[in-house]
């Protein structure tokens, strides 16, 4: 037995276990080792009858047949026997109704755990700094979040299970006949013991291998698909559809190659036992023959044979157990990656609050990506006062975004720090925050759903008055009472029925309906054509009367028409600050 994949499959569920839970699974355990004693009841009860049935003369010579025989008054030998066959189908068929519920109660207990992981890894993976999110990638992301813990749960909660009852029922089983017939112990353990260490050895490493290239297939699959259905219009026009499908099904090819394999690997263990089973009768029938004398021979074929029953079905599942933990060793290790970010955000709302009243105040702020040498925010300073709306311009790479992810805290800075009226944004007010700061970018946000929850984001107690706000302060009640259906309007995958325009201003209205205080549009109008973009840009002008403290990153002069300041970067740094009056100048 590999110890190693064992004893890493039992801390991997420790691991998700609290104590209630642990105890629990104990109880499982005991009520299998219960079952497994039924088991082994069961199937010594067989030997006797067996024995009866070949020799009807041992009801009598038998002095625990005969006592039942006698207690019982039956006064035929037939008539006994049907009784013992009668009672040993009752026996089993409630035998086997205690241990279906068994099952059921693991079986709901794995899928529990199940749900605590797929939590786990979704509240680890939203928790991720912003950059480790970017580089994983949305296929890898839906893998790790949904199909890892699964994989985990099918491939070693429930084998750990299932090994931990066969090797008890084995181990009873094997105890029992080693007191009852110890030359039948000595055969089952030549027979079994070496043919099952060989049948793992032969697919360990194999079974391990083709779990982790599964692991890196199907994000592979999942990016092709999301590719293929979020660029379906170009992909169709560039007549590309057929080059994706067949990368898709390239891939699908090679996953399906290894899921066959590793299925053949599952019935090998079964092909082998059977082998053995043969071999362990040819083997009893010349120890009869040769040792013993053929007398003997039905009398110990019969209890090869009720031995066979029950022990190579359990050495069949404890080899698979083996071969399918060892397949999924990759979802243990998988399960454990950003394991730091695996708490839920807890933030201190109650007793640190963010209040912002007076400033934003940007002091001394420097920031620069992992292994990177070059500071990308490099000693900002800049104050803000709250209701101010404020320009930032600069090429493409001077900071602009980065600068407004650290407002956001997406970013955390290296050096210095943000200032809420003279609060420093930290991770025990991040929450806090939130509740007070929106963004609108370029490609906003949209699910498929209705204008309503697209604009609350799903709400189940929408604030109608504040619902109407914020489609007026947008610019959208022309829009939404054009429709039949009003804010329930259904707007397609990623707002396919709006226009462009559309699109911005219910990312506009969203963080109306928020009460947001501090708004960050970033190029929110920059793929716009000019039309749509004057749409955009009213509503902005709306937003320019309200007390919301607005940062505006853009290309279009235009768009910062209405901005108090305007202040350019380059290379990290404020090189300068200016009305909008001295900017058109510049451009013109």
């Amino acid at each position: 037995m590999d110890q190693n994949i064992v004893v890493k499959a039992l801390k991997g569920i420790s691991y998700y276990l609290n104590k209630s839970e642990k105890r629990y699974a104990f109880f499982t355990f005991l009520l299998l080792l219960l079952a497994s004693i039924l088991d082994v009841f069961g199937l010594a009860s067989l030997v006797p009858v067996i024995m009866a049935a070949s020799t009807p003369s041992l009801i009598s010579s038998n002095k625990y047949l005969a006592y039942v025989y006698e207690a019982l008054n039956f006064q035929s030998e037939k008539l006994f026997l049907i009784f013992l066959i009668v009672g040993i189908f009752v026996f089993f068929l409630l035998k086997n109704m205690f241990t279906t519920w068994i099952s059921y109660k693991q079986v709901k207990f794995t899928s529990e755990i199940a749900i605590k992981i797929i939590n786990r890894q979704f509240t680890k993976y939203s928790n991720l700094p912003f950059w480790h999110f970017a580089n994983e990638g949305s296929a890898k992301l839906v893998n790790n979040v949904l199909n890892v813990p699964q994989f985990f749960v099918n491939g070693v909660i429930r084998p750990t299970f299932t090994l931990l009852s066969e090797v008890t029922i084995i181990l009873v089983i094997i105890l029992g006949i080693l007191i009852y017939q110890p030359v039948l112990f000595v055969i089952l353990i030549g027979v079994l013991g070496p043919s099952a260490i060989l049948t793992y050895q032969l697919l360990k490493k194999r079974s391990a291998h083709i779990g982790f290239q599964l692991n890196a297939l199907r994000p592979i699959s999942y990016g092709i698909l999301s590719n293929t259905f979020n660029g379906f219009v170009e992909l169709k026009l560039a007549n590309k559809i057929g080059d994706f499908r067949n990368q898709f099904v390239s891939a699908q090819k090679k996953t399906q190659e290894l899921e066959a394999r590793s299925y053949l690997f599952s019935l090998i263990p079964l092909k082998i036992i059977e082998m053995v089973a043969i071999l362990g009768v040819v083997t009893i029938f010349l120890y009869s023959i040769i040792i013993e004398g053929s007398s003997s021979l039905v009398a110990i074929v019969g209890l090869f044979a009720a031995a066979a029953y029950r022990l190579m079905p359990s050495v069949n599942r404890l080899l698979t157990s083996m071969v399918t933990l060892k397949q999924s060793e990759i979802a243990i290790t998988e399960l454990m990656v950003f394991e730091e970010f695996g708490q839920p955000l807890i933030g201190n709302n109650s007793d640190r609050p963010i209040k912002f009243e007076k400033e934003i105040v940007f002091k001394e702020l420097s920031f620069s990506f992992p292994e990177s040498r070059r500071s990308t925010i490099n000693k900002i300073n800049l104050t803000i006062k709250k209701g101010e709306k404020v320009g930032i311009i600069g090429s493409s790479g001077s900071g602009k975004t980065t600068l407004m992810n650290i407002l956001l805290r997406f970013y955390v800075e290296q050096k210095g720090n943000i200032l809420i009226d003279g609060e420093p944004l930290t991770e025990e007010n991040k929450l806090s925050w939130y509740d007070i700061v929106s963004y609108v970018k370029q490609d906003t946000f949209l699910m498929e759903s209705s204008i309503q929850d697209n604009i609350t984001l799903g709400d189940k107690h929408v604030d109608q008055s504040r619902l109407q706000y914020a489609i007026e302060q947008a610019s959208l009640k022309g829009f939404v009472e054009s429709l039949p259906e009003g804010v329930h309007s259904l707007i397609g995958e990623r707002g396919a029925k709006l226009s462009g325009g559309q699109k911005q201003r219910i990312g506009i209205a969203r963080a109306l309906y928020k009460n947001t205080q501090v708004l960050v549009l970033d190029e929110a109008t920059s793929a716009l054509d000019t039309n749509t973009e004057r749409e955009v840009s009213e509503a902005i002008d709306r937003l320019s009367q309200t007390d919301i403290t607005i940062f505006i990153i853009a290309h279009r002069i235009t768009t910062l028409r209405d901005c108090d300041r305007i202040f350019e970067m380059d290379k990290g740094r404020i090189v300068s600050e200016r009305s909008y009056e001295d900017v058109i100048k510049e451009v013109v």
